[in-house]
């Protein structure tokens, strides 16, 4: 029987760059996308990201629908 080999992570230590800057660097990346993107990144898996794309690309359901009373 064949066993497949997982490495582990490494520490966050172990990485060199202190644990602010890396949550100050992800926060700045998902800060500066555009709802779009953010849309995109939540993707569980391909089929769900090709999903997101086809709805992407038939356009927000709100432009279609009923106009909102003011």
């Amino acid at each position: 029987m064949q066993r497949t080999i997982v490495l582990p992570r490494p520490l966050p230590e172990a990485t060199g760059m202190p644990t602010w800057q890396r949550l100050l660097r992800r926060a700045w990346a998902t800060l500066t996308l555009d709802a779009d993107e953010r849309f995109l990144r939540g993707a569980s898996d391909l089929a769900d990201l090709e999903w997101r794309l086809r709805r992407l690309e038939r356009g927000r359901a709100e432009r279609f629908g009923p106009f909102h009373d003011a």
